[in-house]
């Protein structure tokens, strides 16, 4: 490997190992030979469709936000084209890739973490598919090139994921400001996750029309188990 793509190598993609918090620990990594010409980001939401009677259409009720999950391509090369006439076998590369993303560690059970990095692209996040395709054999029929289609799902750290739990917990008191068009047991469910409290919120908020929110005003909704209670 000469020194131009010695100094290339620091720019490519990386997959570290992580522990749940996303903190890199040992263990082996994967350094891609060529950068990826995509990275396929997806996103989405739960919705729950609920029908009313004797109405046309349905409501949606937001339930959570799915984590991101996006797929690469990682092209690998046994030629010797990129190493300057080195030639790493593509089996000896899908197999550090292996190592890297899939090898159970043996205190947890199972894979670890990961932190895959290229450039200002940074994520936490777990390995969920991989397919290798072949697509270039010696006269052995050895391969000699070949891609890997991963795809990976974004992890939150468990000390981020605690924190948010704590914030969007039930047992802390919530303020919330009415908005056009709000009904009072949607409100419910969104922050205790079940809108049969709804009745309750209506009387510790002195609510003489629960039916009829009014824009702007501002609602209570108490830790349950104190004024909020079945």
């Amino acid at each position: 490997m000469d020194l131009q793509t010695a100094a290339k190598l620091p720019f490519n993609l990386k997959i570290l190992q992580a522990d749940e918090n996303g903190v890199p620990i040992l263990g082996v990594p994967f350094l891609a030979m060529f950068n990826p010409e995509t990275i396929a980001i997806t996103e989405g939401v739960n919705w729950r469709s609920t029908n009313t009677a004797g109405t046309e259409g349905t409501q949606q009720t937001y339930l959570n936000t799915k984590g991101r999950t996006f797929s690469i391509d990682i092209m690998l090369d046994g030629t010797g084209i990129n190493t300057n006439g080195i030639k790493i076998p593509v089996t000896a590369q899908v197999l550090l890739f292996r190592l890297a993303t899939t090898t159970v560690n043996k205190l947890t059970h199972r894979p670890n973490h990961l932190i895959l990095q290229y450039g200002l692209f940074i994520i936490h996040c777990v390995l969920t598919t991989s397919t290798v395709t072949y697509t270039m054999f010696d006269i052995f029929g050895l391969p000699i090139r070949a891609k890997i289609s991963a795809s990976f799902a974004e992890v939150t750290p468990t000390g981020l994921m605690a924190a948010l739990a704590m914030l969007s917990s039930p047992d802390l008191s919530h303020k919330v400001e009415v908005k056009e068009g709000d009904l009072l047991p949607l409100l419910t469910h969104k922050v205790y996750k079940n809108q049969l409290y709804y009745l309750q919120v209506a009387k510790a908020n002195k609510l003489k029309n629960f039916r009829r929110l009014k824009a702007g005003t501002t609602l209570i909704f108490s830790p349950i188990g104190k004024s909020v209670k079945k």
